[in-house]
């Protein structure tokens, strides 16, 4: 947890997957779900929306009575809404070069007849393209800004949850002592 706060992927990756290995019956959900974030950070280097995907479905489809399918559920529906977004803007902005090439050839041709014209509109229509990709990339800002609340959301939770399982074996650590002392 800490490496991924520092934003040392890799570390947090590699030890997030000895958990999962070392565990794979009693800490396997909280791995998938930490892999899942690791992820579908924008930062990590090796970010990766499928393999986010993957890990928070697996705990879907092979931990059905995780406490963490409800937000697993949740980073499912942001990540789908931003690769489609994403999805999106590529195709506006394969939309934009090819109207750049049309606007181009135009341009051109319309020289020799309507130049003015013909110019004022192109230039219109590409500040139009131009004004949509925009309004999309300021939509996936949000989200991804809605994602990084939702990790520090979910850090808070996870520090919570270290916090309790600590005093939970701090409490039967007394218990057992006083037990072997009776």
């Amino acid at each position: 947890m800490e490496q991924m706060v520092n934003r040392q992927y890799a570390a947090s990756m590699t030890k997030t997957l000895t958990v999962l290995n070392s565990f794979p019956h009693t800490l396997a959900d909280q791995a998938l779900f930490q892999i899942g974030l690791l992820y579908a950070q924008p930062e990590n280097p090796n970010q990766d929306y499928e393999k986010s995907l993957e890990s928070f479905n697996k705990i879907l489809n092979e931990f059905p009575e995780s406490r963490l399918r409800n937000q697993s559920q949740m980073w499912i529906l942001f990540i789908r809404d931003v690769i489609d977004k994403k999805q999106k803007i590529e195709i506006l902005d394969n939309e934009i070069v090819s109207l750049k090439r049309t606007v181009a050839q135009q341009k051109t041709e319309s020289a020799l007849l309507q130049k003015k014209i013909e110019t004022r509109k192109n230039a219109e229509l590409i500040e139009s393209l131009e004004k949509t990709v925009d309004e999309q990339k300021e939509e996936i800002n949000q989200l991804l800004d809605q994602i990084e609340k939702l990790k520090r959301v979910d850090l808070g939770i996870e520090e919570k949850k270290q916090k309790i399982l600590l005093q939970d074996e701090h409490i039967e650590e007394k218990k057992d002592g006083k037990d072997s002392g009776s």
